[in-house]
């Protein structure tokens, strides 16, 4: 080769390759993470009102606790304080034309307008005594178990007004929309199975794929995932220092499952050792390649903390009796797994592209830009030749082609080696299953190394199992790197089709790896690997 073609291809190749190392491919654990995210919802059910109290029950409780606190008077009647009653907890998208799944439990506080009432009241008269005493005096009643007689004290003569009830989610992405309940079965203590399904007018969105509770088993892993009420700018420890625009940044809890138990209706429950706390209630719980197997459902805690899960396939058995297909897949989930599983192998063009569309369809998911900035690190660091691989490609190409016609003849090699063409002995295999008579040559190939090189043998038929065991194979080749069962030739519309079987080492065609390619006249084939066994096909 002359001195020009060596620079040019020094130049290339120091163009391509001079750069940092690419950043390392999402993990299975962070792509979970991602995937799951966008699909959980803040579910929320609660009302807010005035409690309207009277002034001389105050002053009747102030009497009997010996309190030194003001007294209202006698001139204003009546007081009022905020009150409100029930709460949120979490759920997830099973269906992107808006279906959500959470816990019964999670809804039920706006369900019954008496019971509403009720708490709203008796939570009114909780933050009256609070207003008019001290905080210590609140605490020695509730511990002594002697608050709930001045609770009825205030309750006498209240009332509340300017209710206003609240049933709404919010997505991943800080849309809040209101929802409806289409089916409803009761928490767990009062002998339901405490799931909900809520419907929201929304199309498009994420969703999560269900998997099959049946094959869970003690001791496999979860991770549960929802909005815990604690780590929310709502909780009253921490909120203070908690930015709003965080609460939509879901939990996670990694765990397994402890034990599977029955309800007393013997419906399946799932125990876990994963920290579901207030709020998460109704949320997820997944394995590592983001199936739900299960609904975190009820938790005591304490030192001895139990936590409870309803298996996903009862609640595939209440989806079923609304008509609401599992796994439907939207074109958003379709977009963002590509792009996932494209970071996943590296492929961080790719994953830009495709994220690029899923984003259109479900703006401002956090998860996604989240996402969207590990995608600009890894190209940031990325060589020129993996950002812009068609470009590059092209180059190779023209470069190669440059070099041969300065250094290679014109005239055309033959790829298998002619001494081995010449080979006069020839075993035609077929497959058992082939029907009696004479079998239907596809095509040869002939052995190129090893203590068999020269060997041909006739492809008779379709279905010609190649691999290391005798039992199973037709072509047998006894090779350390070669699979039991390797590989498979089979025949199509005329064509020989060779298919990988899933082998070890992998099946190259002419260098490439493959896991099926219609073979041409002259292919190199290379079974466990270029040290393995070699082996041309001609037609």
């Amino acid at each position: 080769m002359s001195s020009r073609p060596r620079v040019l291809l020094a130049f290339v190749l120091a163009a391509l390759c001079g750069c940092r190392r690419s950043a390392a491919p999402l993990d299975d654990l962070q792509r979970m993470t991602y995937g799951v995210r966008p699909a959980l919802v803040r579910v929320n059910a609660y009302a807010t009102a005035k409690f309207v109290y009277r002034a001389s029950a105050i002053n009747e409780v102030l009497a009997n606790v010996g309190a030194r606190a003001a007294s209202p008077g006698a001139a204003t009647p009546t007081l009022e304080v905020d009150t409100g009653a029930g709460g949120f907890g979490s759920g997830f998208i099973v269906h992107p034309d808006g279906r959500i799944l959470t816990n019964g439990h999670v809804v039920a506080p706006t369900r019954d307008e008496a019971e509403l009432r009720k708490d709203l009241l008796h939570n009114g008269a909780v933050a009256a005594l609070a207003r008019h005493l001290t905080v210590e005096q609140v605490r020695a009643l509730r511990r002594d178990d002697g608050l709930e007689p001045y609770i009825d004290m205030v309750l006498r003569g209240s009332e509340v007004t300017d209710v206003r009830v609240f049933n709404d989610v919010d997505l991943s992405n800080g849309e809040k929309l209101p929802f409806r309940v289409e089916r409803y079965s009761p928490a767990l203590d009062q002998g339901g199975a405490d799931i909900a399904l809520l419907s929201i007018s929304r199309r498009n969105l994420p969703i999560l794929a269900l998997g099959d509770s049946e094959q869970v088993h003690v001791s496999d892993s979860i991770w549960a995932f929802g909005y815990p009420e604690s780590a929310s700018s709502t909780d009253s420890v921490i909120g203070a220092w908690l930015s709003p625009d965080s609460d939509l940044e879901p939990t996670v809890s990694p765990g397994s499952v402890t034990a599977i138990k029955r309800n007393a209706l013997k419906t399946p429950v799932f125990q876990s050792n994963a920290a579901i706390l207030r709020g998460m209630s109704g949320g997820p719980d997944v394995t590592r390649t983001g199936e739900v197997v299960g609904i975190s459902t009820w938790a005591r805690g304490g030192v001895e903390a139990v936590k409870f899960l309803v298996p996903i396939n009862v609640a595939k058995t209440f989806l079923a009796e609304a008509r609401v297909p599992p796994n439907v897949e939207s074109e958003f989930t379709t977009r963002y797994r590509a792009a996932l599983d494209a970071a996943g192998s590296g492929n961080w063009t790719t994953a830009a592209a495709e994220l690029g569309r899923a984003s259109k369809l479900f703006p401002g998911s956090p998860d996604a830009i989240h996402f969207s900035n590990d995608i600009g690190r890894a190209l940031k660091g990325m060589p020129v030749w993996r950002k812009y691989p068609v470009a590059a490609g092209a180059l190779i190409v023209a470069v190669i082609v440059v070099l041969l016609v300065v250094a290679v003849p014109r005239t055309r090699r033959n790829r298998i080696p002619k001494d081995l063409l010449k080979a006069t002995t020839e075993t035609i295999v077929s497959p058992s299953s082939l029907p009696p008579g004479q079998p239907l040559i596809l095509g040869r190939f002939t052995i190129l190394n090893g203590t068999r090189a020269g060997e041909r043998l006739g492809l008779g038929g379709s279905g010609i199992r190649i691999g290391r065991e005798s039992t199973i194979c037709e072509i047998v080749l006894e090779n350390p790197k070669v699979s039991r069962l390797h590989a498979e030739v089979v025949s199509i519309d005329g064509k020989v089709l060779l298919i990988d079987r899933n082998s070890s080492n992998g099946t190259y065609v002419n260098d490439q790896k493959i896991d099926k390619r219609f073979l041409k006249d002259g292919d190199i084939i290379y079974f466990g690997g270029r040290n393995a066994v070699a082996v041309a096909f001609h037609a």
